[in-house]
């Protein structure tokens, strides 16, 4: 890469990694907002599904917004509105008021949608899969790992801690962005199409659907295994913060190596070939979690096996579909990104909260649900290109 593509893949790949900082980075601290705001530990981790619900609405927003007014005066908004909603977490007195502040900064964390269309606007055609292969991989290891930084802002700052954390990054994010983004910087190739136009295109193509529909069902996967873990590690399993930390640090070592793994398949397959293969890998994480069920298996070593199985199916299969999926909408990649981001944390934001009410049978409902959406994924991927 030159100097310039290094400095735009850094900011896009930092534009993924902080919108995902607000939801994992706080995990560690579930028992200190619990204690901090005499609620229980379930309605901690439905906070996790709202900030995800505001966060695919923003989306939705940010997106078109970017088309028509510009990445960088949009990204830059954006940013200032989640720091402020961090802040306002992070001296909140009441619970009530914690979750208005955090809705705050699911909003402002909207600029995620953003960085597709960055990529659209920044780099060559034949560069966009790779390049987002390898920032979504590395926000998907960041994802992972954040806990453990997690851990350790827990231990020296409180639950406070990754609020400050957050805005600190952002801070610099937004001078970083300032610096290399013109303005009015939407896609240099964009068509002369109205928002609502690009919506209804968007709505009536079948494939873009598809296509995000795919990546939404194993992000609903991902994301579900990934906000239930304090759960199952540090509330059934007894694992201290720093113990459950470590797990996750295991899990994202394993996502960043199917990261490259899948760069290269990649350049020896088509990308419908690399969902399959990955949609597979997903079904078999969930026959294994079953089969830990049924010999009452459970302990951390043998759930990890399922987790990074899992991990190396999501780094496949995500960045191949919305590849496939922007690939058709390069010209309103704002609005497109927006559409099918919204999509996907709308539908993980729902399937987490109906995994919270779980109970008993939580790890069970996981494990259906891997077997279930990946099958439901590969008859998806089936019939794209068909009509």
């Amino acid at each position: 890469m030159s100097g310039s593509s290094l400095s735009r893949f850094i900011l896009i790949t930092c534009i993924s990694l902080i919108s995902f900082f607000p939801i994992n980075i706080l995990l560690p601290s579930f028992p200190a907002l619990s204690a901090k705001f005499d609620t229980p530990s379930a309605d901690v981790t439905l906070s996790i599904s709202l900030f995800t619900l505001v966060f695919s609405i923003s989306q939705l927003i940010a997106g078109p917004l970017s088309d028509k007014w510009g990445r960088k005066e949009v990204l830059i908004g954006c940013i200032t509105l989640s720091i402020l909603g961090a802040m306002g977490c992070a001296l909140a007195t009441d619970y009530l008021t914690f979750l208005l502040f955090r809705s705050v900064q699911a909003i402002g964390c909207g600029f995620f949608v953003l960085g597709h269309a960055l990529v659209e606007d920044l780099f060559a055609e034949q560069d966009r899969a790779r390049v987002r292969l390898y920032y979504m991989t590395l926000s998907g290891s960041f994802v992972a790992l954040s806990p453990l930084i997690g851990s350790w802002l827990q231990t020296t700052f409180d639950w406070q801690g990754s609020f400050y954390g957050f805005a600190l990054m952002a801070a610099g994010m937004l001078i970083h962005a300032f610096c290399i983004l013109s303005s009015k910087s939407a896609s240099p190739h964009r068509a002369p199409v109205s928002i609502i136009g690009t919506l209804k295109a968007v709505a009536a193509n079948r494939d873009f659907l598809r296509y995000w529909w795919i990546a939404a069902l194993v992000f609903a996967c991902y994301f579900a295994l990934i906000s239930v873990t304090p759960l199952i590690f540090m509330d059934a399993l007894k694992l201290s913060e720093y113990q459950y930390a470590l797990v996750l640090m295991v899990y994202g070592v394993a996502y960043l190596l199917g990261g490259v793994a899948a760069s290269h398949l990649q350049k020896h397959m088509p990308l419908s070939r690399q969902i399959n293969i990955g949609l597979g890998l997903l079904c078999l994480a969930g026959a294994l979690l079953t089969l830990i069920l049924i010999w009452d298996a459970i302990t951390t070593v043998t759930l990890l096996i399922p987790m990074l199985v899992s991990a190396l199916a999501v780094t496949l299969v995500r960045p191949a579909a919305i590849s496939a999926a922007m690939l058709l909408f390069s010209n309103s990649a704002g609005t497109a990104a927006s559409a099918g981001n919204s999509i996907m944390f709308f539908t993980a934001a729902v399937s987490s909260a109906a995994l919270a009410q779980a109970g008993d049978h939580l790890v069970l409902t996981i494990a259906l649900s891997f077997i279930g959406l990946s099958l439901w994924g590969l008859v998806t991927n089936r019939r794209t290109g068909r009509d």
